[in-house]
């Protein structure tokens, strides 16, 4: 190895120890931009945010009030319900048309839901933070962007 690319090795090596210590990455972020990263991989149809009840009802929430949310992409809209007690997530939601499905929930604790033949689905114990969903219909598959909670 050169002495030019030894001092630049070493360069890097204290940038990146100094941006460590003095801007440290947040908790779950770098896992974040791995699931992200293999989301945009996939060969999925991106289903578009259409209505949050967060960006709606701004000061009016408080605790223990559920998030609603509406996914749509061309063949499916996804309907969500989110409430979190006792620091955990509960999730109700609805394919329209209704049509089973089987339901992935990608984020720091990996869960599948199944959609019955009305499209219902839910689940509890979902972790807080960010997680996507990624339904899997017999002609496609729909994944929705990343969600908060």
């Amino acid at each position: 190895m050169k002495d030019e690319e030894w001092e630049n090795r070493e360069l890097e090596d204290r940038l990146r120890r100094a941006a460590e210590i003095f801007d440290p990455l947040p908790a779950g972020a770098l896992q974040s931009a791995i699931d992200a990263y293999a989301l945009h991989t996939l060969e999925a149809e991106l289903a578009e945010l259409a209505f949050d009840s967060l960006e709606r009802t701004a000061g009016v929430r408080g605790p223990g009030r559920a998030r609603l949310l509406t996914f749509r992409s061309p063949p499916v809209t996804i309907e969500l319900e989110i409430s979190v007690s006792g620091g955990t997530g509960h999730i109700i939601g609805r394919l329209l048309p209704p049509q089973p499905a089987r339901i992935e929930i990608h984020g720091r604790r990996p869960m599948v839901l199944t959609a019955d033949p009305l499209g219902r689905f839910s689940g509890e114990h979902l972790p807080t933070g960010a997680f996507s969903l990624r339904c899997r219909l017999p002609s496609l598959v729909v994944a929705t962007e990343w969600i908060t909670i």
